[in-house]
């Protein structure tokens, strides 16, 4: 094995793990390691970017998000940061807040029945999106037979799709209890999964989810860190923002 790619494999674990621990200092300078390697690799200048804007550096996030619209024009994270970060200064926002949770692959797995993955509708303004991120615990409100998505200070995310809604809000009712985490956010959607941690016994035999999704089966976020399975997913993860 060529020892730069041996060195460039053996930095990029730790700039995952970096990222993971949100250890943002540590991640820009093992970042700025491989892209010194290898001065194209686009998932180390996603990453140093991200690190700036976790660390409340738009500006140089911008930069490295450029640089890899330079070198791929279609590449989706840079895409959608570099208008989440414009939507922030168009606000009147000097920064981008951080988020300091560290992301537990627990989240990702999905239970036949018990979990299931909902795009929701009528979600916020990309400014208020982006203060979410992958891996982030949300709540529902049941108001008027409606289950509104809110973040831990009650800012509004989103609704669910009239079918989940109608169905989760007899569950949840009846006695079940769930819990919510972001699962991928883009600058104008918003992916959560639901999860079922108490059932009553009132019903016992019934699944919370009769159809069990297609994005089935356990999702990896630790192959990098924006999302929740593929490159670009895992960088939200963190974000995002999703992310």
């Amino acid at each position: 094995m060529d020892p730069t790619t041996s060195d460039t494999s053996s930095l990029y674990q730790q700039a995952i793990d970096a990222a993971l621990d949100s250890k943002w200092e540590e991640a820009l300078a093992i970042n700025k390691q491989i892209i010194k390697l290898d001065p194209q690799n686009i998932d180390a200048l996603n990453r140093q970017a991200k690190a700036y804007m976790e660390l409340g550096k738009p500006n140089l996030a911008k930069k490295y998000y450029s640089e890899v619209l330079k070198i791929d024009p279609y590449n989706p994270i840079a895409q959608k940061n570099l208008k989440i970060i414009k939507s922030f200064k168009a606000n009147g926002q000097p920064t981008i807040p951080c988020n300091q949770s560290r992301l537990s692959p627990s989240l990702f797995l999905q239970e036949p029945g018990k979990t299931k993955i909902v795009n929701l509708l009528k979600v916020a303004e990309p400014q208020k999106l982006s203060h979410a991120f992958c891996g982030m615990k949300v709540e529902m409100t049941v108001k008027n037979r409606k289950i509104t998505i809110v973040d831990a200070n009650g800012n509004y995310l989103g609704v669910l799709p009239d079918d989940v809604n109608h169905h989760l809000i007899r569950l949840f009712k009846g006695g079940n209890k769930y819990e919510l985490f972001v699962k991928s956010v883009r600058v104008n959607s918003l992916a959560i999964i639901i999860k079922e941690v108490f059932r009553s016994k009132k019903f016992k035999n019934q699944p919370s989810f009769l159809e069990y999704s297609k994005d089935s089966g356990t999702t990896n976020i630790l192959t990098s860190y924006d999302g929740s399975g593929s490159e670009e997913e895992t960088d939200e993860a963190e974000e995002e923002q999703e992310v």
